[in-house]
Order: C-alpha cells, then sequence, then structure tokens
C-alpha cells in the first residue's frame, strides 16, 4: 500500500511539474456601460495590423483583387499590396508625410490615406456624441460616424475630404482580441466610395493594440 502512495505521488508530481507555468490570457467582452464610456475605453488602442483582401472597382469598370498588409498607428501608416503573392506596391506616411512607389496623385494619395485611417480606426477622434432612437451619431468638424445602439459597432461614416465625401459602409462583423485578452467587436467588411470608385476591404486577421 505505502508503495502504491509513493508511486501515485510520483505520478502526480511528474504531471504538474509538465503544465506551463506560464498564465493564460482569459478571454471576455469588450465590457463598457454606456457609449461615453465605450468611447473613453477602446480610444486607449491606437493601433492596428492586420492582412486584408483589397477589390478595387472604378466607373471604367477596372476591377483589381489583390492582398495587402496594414499597420496603422498613432502617427504612422504602411499599406503594402501584393499580387499573385508578389509585393506590388506600398503606401506610406509618418506625421503627415505622405509617399508611395506607386504613382498616385499626391492629393489623391493624401486622401487615401485618410479614408484608410479613418475607416479603420474609427474611434479616435474629438468627438461630440448625439442619440436618436435607432443610433448614436459621433461628430467632428470633418466627418460623421453613426453607430449602432446594440454592441456599439459602427454602421457606416461620412468624411469630408477637400469638399468631397468619401462613404465608408461597415458590413459584417467579428470579435477581435485585443492584446488584453478582452473580445471587440470589429468591422470585417468595409466599402469605401469616392468619387467614381469603390474600394472593398475584407480583414482576413487583425490585432488592436496600444501605441
Amino acid at each position: 500500500m505505502r508503495l502504491l502512495k509513493l508511486l501515485f505521488s510520483f505520478v502526480l508530481f511528474f504531471l504538474f511539474s509538465c503544465v506551463s507555468k506560464e498564465p493564460g490570457i482569459l478571454k471576455k467582452d469588450f465590457y463598457v456601460e454606456n457609449i461615453n464610456s465605450f468611447i473613453k475605453k477602446i480610444q486607449n488602442y491606437n493601433s492596428v495590423e492586420g492582412t486584408l483582401n483589397l477589390f478595387y472597382e472604378s466607373k471604367d469598370g477596372v476591377l483589381i483583387d489583390t492582398e495587402a498588409f496594414l499597420r496603422i498607428e498613432s502617427n504612422k501608416l504602411i499599406l503594402r499590396v501584393y499580387y499573385l503573392g508578389f509585393p506590388a506596391g506600398e503606401i506610406y506616411e509618418e506625421d503627415g508625410q505622405v509617399s508611395s512607389n506607386v504613382f498616385i496623385e499626391k492629393d489623391f494619395l493624401k486622401q487615401i490615406v485618410t479614408g484608410i485611417k479613418k475607416g479603420f480606426l474609427w474611434w479616435q477622434g474629438d468627438f461630440s456624441i448625439e442619440e436618436n432612437p435607432e443610433e448614436f451619431t459621433l461628430k467632428e468638424t470633418d466627418r460623421v460616424v453613426f453607430i449602432q445602439k446594440e454592441d456599439f459597432v459602427p454602421v457606416k461614416q461620412i468624411l469630408t475630404i477637400d469638399s468631397k465625401n468619401i462613404l465608408i459602409n461597415y458590413e459584417r462583423y467579428e470579435k477581435i482580441q485585443t492584446e488584453e485578452g478582452e473580445l471587440f467587436i470589429m468591422p470585417v467588411s468595409i466599402k469605401v466610395n469616392y468619387k467614381n470608385f469603390l474600394l472593398k476591404i475584407e480583414i482576413e486577421k487583425m490585432k488592436i493594440q496600444r501605441g
């Protein structure tokens, strides 16, 4: 009997000594009480990084289906486009200075960068918040973001750049994990309409981070 107890103790010691001692991240929903506390909390996150599928269509019927890597920080953006797995172009912005190795008019390039940054980090801004029976609206001088009351997810956004409107529609949502392990509901299908072109963005993978 004593031999069996010793053997049992040895087995337990072996099993527990093999278990990783590193703490795991407990996944939990992104909890807030109201729209004001939601905006205050989510504004702590000003960086996103992910892989995308891009579908571009112009009034001339030009259609481009490609992949891309995107990283946005508070003062920086990089969009690296791939075609058939090979690098096809890059857009870079830092502190308001925009550059690209693809020929795009500078004004149009700035509008693209502004639309991408505000489209993805839609919660970043100095907003006034209004409420109506169907939704919340977040307002700044140059844009309005329409927020669904349930789950506080964005439905659409209207940007005004150089007296021209950019319409961003958000579709299909999934839970994306923050670095603290909270599950934040994020749109993973985005349509951007500007002048005579349509850019559809499908998010494959995305990380939301601080800083």
